[in-house]
């Protein structure tokens, strides 16, 4: 009788990892903005990191405003560091899609929120890079179940023809954002495979691809519940200050697979229940 009920047990366990595949929870995914500038054109208005760190000290506390969140003060996944955060995107299974874009902003929320970046943001190709923290857009990535992330950019309106994106797994937690520090410039000596660019706390350097677009995407394995943040810049040979763009980022997810073995475990389990089966109503009989 022990060895049957055992047997029962693992079988629920094996029944329930592959049951997990599905539908997790009620919420359906959804991206967040930061409502800063939006509406301005790609072209007008000041860029992004101008208005962070020790340029506004309410941020992030209650300026400029987010949707998508539980309020207007309510920063995605607890955010609480200084440096500029423009989006966030939550999939709640493996399989979903969600679109980052001002298209989407206002299709959601009823606001064009800024989503744009700078041709030479993720890298500056000229002689004297200038590449600054303040062109490069940062959004944040959460999954609830283990999932294949791929990302994928197309520019709206300007002449970037491919992105840079660096991940990073955790969160800035700092306090000393700078909208001057200059980043993926390997001329000046920064590396973009480093963690914590431009005085960012508590970000692990994952993995990066400078040649993004709407074909060729960054495929990465996320964790359930682990927080990824996302930098990305028009890649390649345009100053900084130039050829911005707003930007389309598709971001998919795709299931992990369940290993082979435990799909034999699950097949020999379900025998050995059978067997037991036929045991106990021979014994019955």
């Amino acid at each position: 009788m022990k060895q049957i009920r055992l047997t029962d047990a693992i079988a629920t366990i094996v029944a329930g990892s592959v049951l997990s595949l599905g539908t997790v929870a009620d919420a359906s995914a959804h991206t967040m903005y930061n409502t800063y500038n939006a509406g301005t054109p790609p072209t007008d208005g000041a860029t992004d990191g101008w208005v962070y760190g020790g340029f506004n000290e309410l941020y992030p506390t209650v300026s400029p405003g987010w949707v998508g969140t539980a309020g207007a003060t309510t920063l995605p996944f607890g955010y609480a560091g200084s440096a500029h955060l423009n989006w966030a995107a939550e999939f709640r299974d493996a399989g979903e899609t969600l679109e980052v874009s001002r298209a989407d902003a206002q299709a959601r929320y009823g606001l064009a929120a800024d989503i744009d970046t700078s041709g030479g943001a993720w890298m500056d190709a000229q002689p004297f890079p200038l590449g600054r923290s303040d062109y490069t857009d940062i959004g944040l990535i959460r999954s609830d179940v283990d999932a294949y992330i791929t990302l994928n950019l197309t520019a709206d309106n300007a002449e970037i023809a491919n992105f840079g994106i660096t991940v990073f797994t955790g969160m800035d937690t700092g306090t000393n954002y700078s909208h001057h520090e200059i980043w993926n410039s390997p001329a000046q000596g920064f590396d973009f495979t480093a963690s914590d660019p431009f005085d960012t706390a508590g970000l692990n350097y994952l993995t990066h691809d400078a040649t993004v677009d709407g074909v060729n995407g960054l495929t990465f394995l996320a964790e359930a519940g682990q927080i990824y943040s996302i930098f990305l810049g028009g890649s390649g040979g345009a100053h900084w200050a130039l050829n911005r763009s707003a930007y389309v980022l598709t971001v998919s997810s795709a299931p992990v697979p369940i290993p082979a073995a435990v799909w034999l475990l699950g097949g020999g389990l379900a025998g050995v229940g059978l067997a037991g089966s036929r045991k106990r109503r021979a014994v019955d009989a």
